[in-house]
């Protein structure tokens, strides 16, 4: 098991690293939703501070915006963990995109060559 995780982080360094820094923020950002929301109360922040979409979003209901308090943080790590994996996957296609693009510019250049090399000569 520890060798599947040293194996892990040493594959996938920047996703280890994001997830690690991620876990920290968004569970500091899960408890301190949750204890601003219950310790306020939510009605009188909601009143206030809440856009009229979020308000028409959740209706009236205060366990709803609660929930989506406490739910938000997980959503956005594993969010984010699945962007990461997606600039991953794009970073690889482009390095091979560039490969067969130098490849080819050097099979054109090297086609061209040749078609100097025996035009010289027929002369």
């Amino acid at each position: 098991m520890i060798k599947r995780i040293l194996y892990v982080i040493r594959t996938y360094p920047e996703q280890v690293a994001l997830f690690v820094f991620n876990s920290g923020i968004f569970l500091w950002l899960s408890q301190k939703g949750q204890a601003i929301s219950h310790e306020l109360g939510i009605q009188q922040a909601w009143e206030n501070y809440a856009p009229e979409g979020v308000r028409q979003f959740f209706g009236d209901n205060k366990e709803a915006v609660q929930s989506f308090f406490s739910h938000s943080a997980i959503t956005w790590l594993i969010g984010s963990m699945m962007i990461l994996l997606v600039i991953r996957f794009v970073k690889g296609v482009i390095k091979w995109g560039l490969l067969l693009l130098v490849i080819g510019i050097g099979l054109f250049l090297a086609y061209q060559y040749s078609q100097m090399a025996s035009n010289i000569s027929a002369i």
